[in-house]
């Protein structure tokens, strides 16, 4: 048997060109991006780096580029690795289920061809399907091509065992009772695995931060400090001056960029909320909360432009240090009202998905009694308690006793529950009930996998809370650093010229000490462009905060689950909160400044 490919060997393989026609196409360009990259760089620091060290900088970013697109096929290869095994707990479940009947006797590829819906396993399965349809493979074989093929250990090693028992004629029923048996303990182990990594990289994020933001302030005080030169509308002089804030600031940002990158490698995405195309009555609200959402947003964007025409921009920009978080803050705030929508419909949705085990292991057990028809089955469940479940139960009831399709009737109650979870599981329970005839061991096998998944959720949630709680840390931290810088700054500003008038020798030259020593602040020299250079560093801070809010805002929703209104609702509110804390910080550390230096004067 041959040996399973390497990472490298999978990638190339996934890469769905030519190697060279890779490093043509990708590769090449994105060196000479780099390269361009390099070069301006170095251009913009050539007073400072020169020699050997300028050759080392502009060769730096072509190669960085260079392997960027190396790592890149590799990096998909392990997220696709993660998503195979995060489907594969629905898939054993299913699979298990469907081998308690007749459907496990159909043949492997016959079953397996059932889970063509479910993500990255898909593409495994079609793979398996293409060898034995088109190039008349015998299964065995066919399963072991694609395993040793495939990113995910465990998939691979599932697929041999597979292999091996159908050689050796080991029922089928048998081998996926026995898998199922034993892969919710190792999938408990890889949920567990994959929570410790996120620890690690939560630790690793905030150090990255912490070091961005360091390399931040530092180059805000250089830029005070050692750039000069009078105020000035050419952004080309603009940019030169303020050449190390941009360069930290792109620092900054590929930093927070890339930690995001490696969040969504190790943490499969997980759907909160169900696919259905039912018009159900969240869904009319939810289309109704966007549509106000953009007349408010609309009305509101026009009623901020004709005050800052009626006040000025000058006023503004005089004043973003304290507002300029908050008039992002209150431009975004208008698609709230979807957010909050969907928080609501969250927490909706998580009790029902709480309750779901309960319910389907009872109605399990109630078809399995009663050989009566499924509306007369579900009514002998009304007087049970579900919590969440009971509005959509009542409705499923209403809907068989109204003789409506059984299959069309669960797809609304899936759809009045509003979740992937009982959505899927539903669609399990219907299939491996009719085809098995044991609805009461279904239920109970169906109730004991979502119980687990619920578990491991759990402790999703509880890293989901941590990582929030880290965020909004991480964030008013950086905004009291950034604060503190200006307000140094700013008191900088304010006594440079001062204190350049006070370094005047007798032939009043300024920048020179009395008896002709020199003074090594530039800026003593030449006081005009500072007022700004603090607003230009006050701006790139406001920019560099909104991008800390989008990557935290966009790593707590990966870990938490959900969708993208989700993220906007988390986003929208850290905004708010770094626009409160920034103002406040901001005005204590201007009085502070100022009482300072009325006590010095």
């Amino acid at each position: 048997m041959e040996d399973k490919a390497t990472t490298w060997e999978i990638a190339l393989l996934r890469l769905g060109m030519p190697f060279t026609r890779y490093l043509l196409f990708f590769s090449l360009p994105a060196t000479l991006i780099g390269l361009v990259a390099g070069i301006a760089v170095w251009y913009s620091v050539s007073d400072v780096i020169t020699g050997i060290g300028s050759v080392g900088l502009v060769l730096l970013f072509p190669l960085l580029s260079f392997s960027a697109t190396l790592a890149y096929p590799i990096a998909q290869v392990s997220a696709e690795a993660i998503q195979i095994e995060q489907d594969m707990h629905m898939f054993m479940t299913r699979m298990g289920i469907l081998s308690l009947g007749e459907s496990a006797e159909k043949g492997m590829f016959d079953v397996l061809k059932e889970m063509g819906d479910y993500g990255a396993l898909a593409h495994e399965i079609q793979a398996i399907e293409t060898l034995v349809t088109k190039w008349h493979t015998n299964l065995p074989e066919a399963a072991r091509i694609v395993g040793r093929q495939s990113p995910s250990a465990i998939w691979s090693d599932f697929l041999d065992r597979m292999a091996f028992s159908v050689e050796v004629g080991q029922p089928i029923g048998e081998f996926f009772k026995s898998e199922n048996e034993t892969f919710e303990q190792a999938f408990t182990t890889i949920y567990d695995a994959r929570l410790e990594q996120l620890d690690t990289l939560r630790e690793t994020f905030v150090s990255l931060t912490t070091t961005g933001l360091l390399l931040l302030v530092v180059a805000g005080l250089h830029l005070i400090l050692f750039q000069i030169g009078e105020d000035t509308n050419n952004i080309f002089l603009i940019i030169i001056r303020v050449r190390w804030v941009l360069m930290a600031g792109i620092l900054f940002a590929v930093l927070q960029i890339g930690a995001w990158y490696l969040f969504t490698l190790v943490i499969p995405h997980e759907e909160l909320f169900a696919k259905h195309g039912f018009n159900t009555d969240q869904a009319i609200d939810m289309r109704r909360s966007w549509i106000f959402a953009g007349v408010l947003g609309t009305v509101e964007f026009v009623i901020l432009i004709i005050i800052f025409i009626v006040i000025g921009t000058d006023w503004l920009i005089g004043n973003w240090n304290y507002i300029g978080l908050l008039v992002i803050a209150a431009l975004s705030s208008p698609l709230l009202a979807p957010a909050m929508l969907t928080v609501q419909e969250e927490t909706r949705v998580r009790r029902r998905d709480d309750a779901f085990p309960e319910f389907i292991r009872a109605f399990g057990g109630t078809a399995q009694a009663r050989a009566q028809e499924p509306s007369a089955m579900v009514k002998a469940l009304s007087g049970i308690d579900f919590g969440a479940l009971d509005a959509s139960i009542a409705n499923l009831e209403k809907r068989l006793s109204m003789r409506i399709d059984s299959d069309y009737s669960w797809n609304w109650f899936a759809a009045d529950n509003n979740s992937m979870l009982v959505s899927r599981f539903t669609r399990v329970f219907i299939e491996g009930s009719s085809s098995t005839g044991e609805a009461g061991l279904v239920g109970d096998l169906v109730s004991q996998s979502t119980t687990n998944l619920l578990g491991l959720r759990q402790r999703r949630q509880i890293s989901a809370t941590v990582m929030r709680s880290v965020s909004y840390g991480l964030l008013i931290a950086m905004i009291i650093a950034l604060n503190i810088t200006t307000s140094i700054i700013a008191g900088l500003g304010e006594t440079i010229a001062q204190v350049a008038q006070g370094l005047v020798d007798s032939t009043g030259e300024v920048g020179t000490a009395a008896g002709g020593v020199d003074v090594a602040l530039p800026v003593l020299s030449q006081t005009g462009g500072v007022d700004q250079n603090i607003a230009i560093f006050q701006f790139m801070g406001s920019i560099l905060i909104v991008v800390s809010i989008v990557v935290l805002g966009l790593i707590t929703a990966r870990i938490r689950g959900g969708g993208t209104t989700l993220v906007l609702g988390q986003m929208i509110q850290m905004m708010w909160v770094a626009g409160i804390a920034n103002f406040f910080s901001a005005w204590i550390l201007t009085q502070s400044v100022g009482l300072f230096q009325t006590g010095a004067a």
